[in-house]
């Protein structure tokens, strides 16, 4: 991602109303950061400093903050779904929009972790030594679990003022079989990471494997709302009956109340199977979403940039889903939290001046 952005393309991201002009009049009103001077090649012109879109989304974005903190659990079990892409567009729009965002990676594959381009110079360093050291000091949950280091420890920074990640490592293997020999073990990740989390961040997010583990159970019993893509094609449509039957027969169980958001993703409009099996989900799913995620080589790239597909090609079609989906989910949540006022009463707004909030400080600067 370049280091400045031209007030065309903050437009262009944060607002199809929005122009240029439009931008710049409210910069020179005072409410927006006053822009940078900056080179291009071989001319200059202004915009804005990558690290400083918050401000700028806060205020002018499609996305406004909930009425209390939010934990998403991103899970089907099934691979291959873009369950991490969506996690990563979810926590790089919200982030931009001036949600403090935290990722918490629970799949032991870690593409969440790789999506947001955590450690992505190990593969140019040259020493394998430095590489281990390197990794050797990455802390994560399972450091956390055995009282090695403190929750702030295992929280690193990305290159977004307001997100941040606690990555997966391969320790997650060992904490998962862990987790059978506490008291309350399905809700460990709640009461000690999940919970202290929402005192500062707006919205958690939570990529679990594929495998309905015990990590993920925990994953479901701390989360808001699960987030659920289904892929549009003949073995999702499969195994989605199998996979709603058990997460019926768990929410009852547990006695749990999350939203259910289901997603069709993979769409091909020119393929009848494929709009067969979105229908047949649309209407036939309690809780499938309106917009669908398309089959996209520029969502694919995205991807690969470690970006969101709205800040890669806002202008492109799976940018205008992208954003239509997003207001969909935080409708969708937004309405759950209104039916569970203890929910808002619990947390109200994030303590932006508690301890966690200030130690984050210090890992930012």
């Amino acid at each position: 991602m370049a280091e400045y952005m031209s007030s065309k393309k903050v437009a262009e991201i944060f607002g199809a109303d929005l122009d240029k002009l439009d931008i710049a009049q409210l910069e020179k009103k005072g409410e927006l950061p006053p822009l940078e001077k900056f080179r291009s090649g071989a001319i200059f012109s202004k915009g804005w400093k990558h690290r400083d879109l918050h401000l700028i989304g806060e205020k002018i974005g499609f996305l406004k903050k909930f009425s209390a903190p939010v934990a998403l659990s991103v899970f089907t079990t099934k691979g291959g779904v873009l369950k991490s892409t969506l996690a990563l567009n979810f926590a790089r729009i919200g982030a931009l929009h001036g949600l403090k965002t935290c990722v918490v990676g629970l799949d032991i594959q870690g593409d969440v972790t790789t999506a947001l381009g955590f450690e992505n110079d190990l593969e140019d360093s040259k020493d394998l030594y430095q590489i281990i050291d390197k990794l050797e000091k990455t802390k994560g949950l399972a450091d956390f679990f055995n009282s090695q280091v403190r929750l702030k420890d295992i929280i690193a920074p990305t290159d977004l003022a307001n997100l941040f990640l606690i990555p997966e490592t391969p320790e997650l293997v060992a904490l998962n079989d862990s987790l059978s020999n506490i008291n309350r073990r399905e809700f460990w990740l709640k009461e000690k990471v999940i919970d202290p989390l929402k005192e500062y961040f707006d919205l958690v997010i939570m990529d679990c494997s594929p495998n309905w583990n015990k990590l993920t159970t925990n994953a479901l019993v701390a989360c808001d709302a699960l987030i659920s893509p289904l892929e549009c094609k003949i073995n999702n449509f499969r195994n989605f009956r199998v996979f709603s039957h058990f997460l019926k027969e768990f929410k009852t169980e547990m006695k749990l109340n999350f939203e259910n958001i289901f997603i069709p993703t993979k769409y091909s409009q020119n393929k009848k199977l494929s709009s067969d099996i979105k229908k047949w989900y649309q209407e036939n799913v309690i809780g499938c979403t309106r917009t669908v995620v398309k089959e996209s080589v520029v969502g694919e790239e995205s991807t690969a940039m470690n970006l969101s597909v709205i800040e890669h090609a806002p202008k492109k079609d799976s940018a205008i889903e992208m954003r239509a989906l997003l207001n969909e989910v935080q409708q969708r949540v937004g309405a759950h939290l209104l039916s569970n006022p203890a929910q808002i009463e619990k947390y109200a707004y994030p303590n932006t001046t508690s301890n966690l909030g200030i130690q984050l400080n210090e890992i930012r600067t």
